[in-house]
């Protein structure tokens, strides 16, 4: 009995050894097959990295490729259009001559449609600049009291063809450093889409104050206001919106676009406020006495 207890003895051990040796082999090929994987796997991110890497040059060659076509386009269409518009203009004066109703109907046209193609163009240039990353400010320390009561008064023509009456609020704030062209354009912009979207006979409402160590511009109108899911695209470029110009004024869907990129150069922020029926509030924050 003793023989048949030690040989039923070895043979368990040789079992367990066996089991032992299995769950070894299994351990071990699972890992080389987890190397495996892994040693493929960083094989493939290599390659999507790379492919990646590839792919975002060419984009950034075609774009920058894109960026130079419409500048040179946007350019060359510029002076020929700005000829057409003093060409229309001169004609219009009667300085050559008097003009049937007709005549003056026609030139009127052409006059109004090459004022929204040369906007077009000119937005077109800006985008081209920004988009390119060659936008350079020439900042210098300035009133934007002064900046916007010039630019009411030159807006003040085409509120009055639609019979809009402005109301300023302007607190005398030290001087922001700022390009005058840019921050013209901005402030031009606010303006004239609360002149284009606001019915006839309606009020705007600029306001300039000092928050904190910013300075605060606000143009408000009257118009129908923006449903709240368009405002997250509203400074988006080429949106079009479902409000309409009560005029039949005409939008390249890029001014609040550039506007917002012009503000953002400064260091400031752009936003808007509006409730549908109530009207909008677009505002600009730019920082005072940090140089930019």
């Amino acid at each position: 009995m003793k023989t048949e207890q030690l040989v039923g003895q070895n043979i368990q051990t040789q079992k367990i050894q066996a089991t032992q040796i299995a769950e070894v082999l299994k351990t071990v090929l699972n890992y080389s097959a987890a190397e495996k994987d892994k040693e493929v796997a960083n094989r493939l991110l290599k390659k999507l990295v790379l492919n990646y890497s590839t792919a975002e040059k060419e984009l950034f060659e075609l774009n920058q490729l894109k960026n130079k076509f419409l500048g040179m386009a946007a350019h060359d269409l510029r002076n020929p259009l700005a000829s057409i518009r003093g060409f229309c203009e001169l004609l219009l004066d009667e300085d050559m001559g008097s003009l049937t109703e007709d005549q003056g109907e026609f030139l009127r046209t052409i006059y109004s449609l090459s004022k929204h193609m040369l906007d077009l163009v000119n937005d077109l240039l800006d985008v081209a600049v920004i988009e390119s990353g060659q936008l350079e400010l020439d900042t210098k320390p300035g009133s934007l009291k002064i900046l916007i009561e010039e630019r009411i008064r030159i807006s003040r023509i085409l509120a009055e063809t639609k019979q809009m009456t402005f109301h300023k609020f302007m607190e005398d704030i030290p001087d922001v450093p700022f390009d005058h062209s840019r921050i013209a354009q901005v402030v031009d912009n606010l303006i004239s889409n609360a002149i284009k979207y606001s019915p006839v006979g309606s009020n705007i409402f600029v306001s300039l104050k000092q928050e904190g160590m910013k300075a605060r511009v606000s143009v408000r109108d009257e118009g129908p206001g923006i449903e709240p899911e368009e405002q997250k695209r509203l400074f988006g470029e080429f949106q079009r919106l479902s409000t309409r110009p009560t005029g039949g004024e005409k939008s390249t869907g890029l001014g609040l676009a550039i506007a917002k990129k012009f503000v953002v150069a400064h260091n400031g922020t752009i936003d808007v406020e509006s409730r549908p029926g109530s009207g909008a509030t677009f505002t600009f924050l730019l920082p005072i006495g940090e140089q930019i």
